[in-house]
């Protein structure tokens, strides 16, 4: 059994996955390794808003709406929504190389508050990370398809915000969720956003802070990295993580690399010892990868509170790649 959560130091752990390097990167291949017996895409939930009473967004002004209202959370009817259920608002089609903002029928890749024409107002789905409830439910499945779901790693993308220095890091105050994770989820996507939002992706102050100074403790914030794709940024801190580890969602309040539970970040890729199957998260998509075998591939689509479907290898996972529902 693995030191739960333990940094680790040998990056070597990860060279199984050089193969990844010879694929065009933002291929599906590139994120998971090429040979598995089948592929699959974990779609990013969403969350989606109306107003209580009226029941619809559209012929309404969002300013006057709020005017007066003491307590606009509790005046909007709040849900987590699927990629099905956005292409049903907006009559598009759900299919496996679907993108976010084609479903909207949207050219514009920001789609955060559109509204589709039967009044629901959308968020877009995360980008770079799945939710904790979604990768525990997705564990739980991985870990009966390899002879060590107790044993594996996790590899932390290094250019969060906060974790390896205190550049980029922001603390929000003077925010509190209701308990209820449909109407805290609009707020979550959003305080996520900022938390880990793309400026920070973008560039480090002139003045990086020194390491240590962050989530992670100076050994494994100055340590080793394992590097994919060359000139991308894509290094990753590694961790020893079963999928056993993450089959719950209070792993949440033990990961290293997450200060505040409700905003955590899932790993960016993770695989058993036994390279029996690999989950990846890009860092800029909103869906996740799972590579495996057949079995394991036909019980995660399957499995409830998960959107995912089949995917083949050569699918165009490029933002303007969705041709079915090309506007």
């Amino acid at each position: 059994m693995s030191e739960q959560f333990a940094w680790v130091s040998d990056v070597s752990r990860g060279e199984w996955l050089r193969p990844m390097e010879n694929e065009p990167f933002g291929s599906v291949l590139s994120l998971v390794p090429p040979g598995f017996e089948a592929y699959a895409r974990i779609f990013h939930p969403a969350t989606r808003d109306r107003p209580r009473v009226e029941g619809s967004w559209e012929g309404l002004d969002h300013e006057e709406y709020f005017t007066g209202t003491h307590d606009i959370e509790a005046s909007l009817e709040i849900q987590s929504a699927t990629w099905s259920q956005v292409a049903a608002s907006f009559g598009t089609t759900m299919h496996a190389e679907a993108q976010y903002s084609r479903l909207m029928r949207s050219e514009d890749r920001d789609v955060d508050g559109s509204i589709a024409p039967d009044g629901w107002r959308y968020s877009g789905a995360h980008e770079g990370s799945i939710d904790a409830n979604t990768l525990a439910t997705a564990s739980a499945v991985l870990a009966r398809h390899t002879s060590t779901p107790d044993a594996g790693i996790a590899a932390i993308w290094e250019g969060w915000g906060g974790l390896v220095s205190s550049a980029g890091y922001a603390r929000f105050f003077g925010w509190e969720l209701s308990g209820n994770p449909l109407r805290d989820g609009l707020l979550q996507a959003r305080l996520a956003a900022a938390r880990w939002g793309r400026a920070i992706k973008a560039s480090l102050p002139p003045r990086e802070p020194a390491p240590g100074t962050g989530l992670l403790s100076r050994e494994a914030a100055a340590g080793p990295r394992f590097g994919l794709h060359a000139d991308t940024g894509r290094s990753y801190v590694l961790f020893e993580v079963g999928a056993n580890d993450l089959a719950d969602a209070a792993w949440t309040t033990r990961a290293p690399w997450i200060d505040d539970y409700r905003l955590a970040q899932s790993p960016s890729i993770l695989w058993p010892d036994d390279h029996a199957w690999l989950l990846a998260t890009e860092i800029d998509f909103d869906s996740t990868l799972v590579a495996g075998p057949t079995a394991l591939i036909r019980e995660l689509v399957q499995a409830h509170g998960i959107e995912a479907l089949p995917l083949r290898p050569g699918a165009n996972l490029s933002w303007d790649g969705d041709d079915v529902n090309r506007p």
